[in-house]
């Protein structure tokens, strides 16, 4: 680990506004869903435009995989800062030709096709960043402080999304819907390439990660780390698989396509839905600190526990304040469910980069991250839309949510039960722990 408290917070920043950026940009896309549906994908079936628009936004996140494949590899193969200096600059490649892409009006079909090769090649870059900033907090801070520190990995996504929703906010309070539609969306693309420009230098100036080097000087490098991951630590994956599935489907639903639900299911006008939406990210950002400083002091995998029982009893009270129309209730419920999914993701990053070894860790961690926001998060918003479509309405999208809750609850249950350490290795390096000790 780092000593120096100056490079400590060099990397804590160096790492986080790489997330900052990644899902400041990404979210842009989801925010901005209704303006991009009308100008790229223009349908008679106001349906068929959206779930058109937020396919392409599954697209680029099924690119992800891939992306944390490749950059995983290069992690733990050869270094975590060039892991971390390569995405950085990949990212806002793409972001920023978005911002410059003609629409369908102008170049016909090429519009889409053009879209979705530039999120096809950010959800690579996004692949690759995410995995690689947990991994370089993780082993970049003070072993008993890996809850709390590692929590700002998670901490950048949601100031991410936080910049995003205000930058919208901020943009359709000055300019009219027809100026919107015009050409004011694509400012908040252009921003961005500022704070890329500003991430790859820091990044350029940063340590190797120290268990990296151990890891060099000790040649315990792996030829193949998804072969390792594959054969060795499958029980460690699919109990991983099953914290994510409520994580990444709450995270999805509410953060990604909440703002799309209250405009075009509820009849919400864009500026408060946005307003709300933001309140629901606020309380997330600030839990995710809160509750990874709780990390360190307690079980992991107690607090996930709560957070989880938290979204599902509050799925339900939450898609009725939005159908109420009270914005009081829609107050309560938004800083609530913010909160309890915060307490669900704030542990993750050390919970997931604790669980392997070092020399797969860039590897496994990317592919947890990224499987799962495919698999899990990438196509709740087209589920939670066909459910609504289908299944009786925004109720059925609290339902959905409580499923998920089901499994996870009853997964992290099994596991506090079933795999008890016989030592507290809270504060022992990742490769003395176990497969089967799924510590806290």
């Amino acid at each position: 680990m780092l000593t120096n408290n100056k490079n400590i917070l060099r990397s804590i920043i160096s790492s986080s506004i790489g997330n900052v950026l990644e899902w400041y940009e990404y979210a842009l896309y989801a925010y901005f869903s209704t303006v991009i549906s009308t100008l790229f994908f223009p349908a008679n079936d106001r349906f068929i435009s959206i779930i058109l628009t937020f396919s392409t936004f599954a697209v680029g996140l099924a690119a992800r995989p891939f992306g944390g494949i490749i950059f995983g590899y290069i992690g733990d193969k050869y270094s975590r800062k060039k892991m971390l200096t390569i995405t950085i600059l990949l990212m806002s490649i793409p972001t920023l030709c978005i911002g410059f892409l003609p629409t369908y009006e102008q170049i016909g079909i090429a519009a889409p096709i053009s879209l979705i090769i530039l999120r096809i090649i950010q959800g690579v870059a996004l692949g690759g960043e995410f995995g690689a900033s947990c991994v370089y907090l993780y082993e970049s801070v003070p072993q008993n402080k890996r809850g709390f520190l590692g929590s700002f990995a998670l901490t950048g996504v949601g100031t991410g999304l936080v910049l995003s929703a205000c930058t919208i906010l901020i943009v359709e309070s000055w300019v009219t819907k027809e100026t919107l539609y015009a050409y004011a969306w694509r400012i908040p693309f252009f921003v961005s390439v500022i704070g890329s420009l500003l991430g790859f230098y820091m990044r350029r100036n940063l340590l190797e990660s120290p268990d990296f080097l151990i890891m060099q000087q000790k040649q315990n490098i792996i030829r193949n780390p998804l072969a390792e991951l594959f054969r060795n630590h499958k029980v460690s994956l699919l109990s991983l698989f099953a914290i994510f599935l409520t994580t990444q489907i709450s995270f999805f639903v509410v953060f990604i396509f909440g703002k799309t639900m209250m405009i075009d299911f509820l009849n919400y006008d864009s500026r408060t839905a946005g307003k709300f939406n933001l309140l629901t990210m606020v309380s997330y950002t600030l839990a995710t600190i809160g509750f990874g400083y709780l990390s360190d002091k307690i079980n992991k995998r107690y607090i996930i526990l709560l957070g989880t029982m938290g979204i599902f009893v509050s799925a339900i009270p939450f898609i009725y304040s939005l159908e109420s129309g009270a914005s009081s209730l829609i107050f309560i419920m938004s800083l609530l469910l913010g909160t309890f999914i915060g307490m669900t993701e704030g542990t993750l990053n050390p919970i997931v980069a604790e669980t392997f070894p070092t020399n797969i860790r860039a590897t496994s961690v990317a592919f947890c991250w990224n499987f799962t926001a495919i698999a899990f998060g990438g196509v709740a918003p087209i589920l939670s839309m066909w459910l609504i479509q289908n299944a009786g309405g925004v109720n059925a999208v609290a339902y959905y949510l409580m499923c998920a809750c089901i499994i996870t609850m009853g997964s992290t249950l099994y596991t506090l039960i079933k795999f008890k350490p016989s030592r507290d290795t809270r504060f022992e390096t990742p490769s003395a722990i176990t497969v089967n000790t799924l510590s806290s």
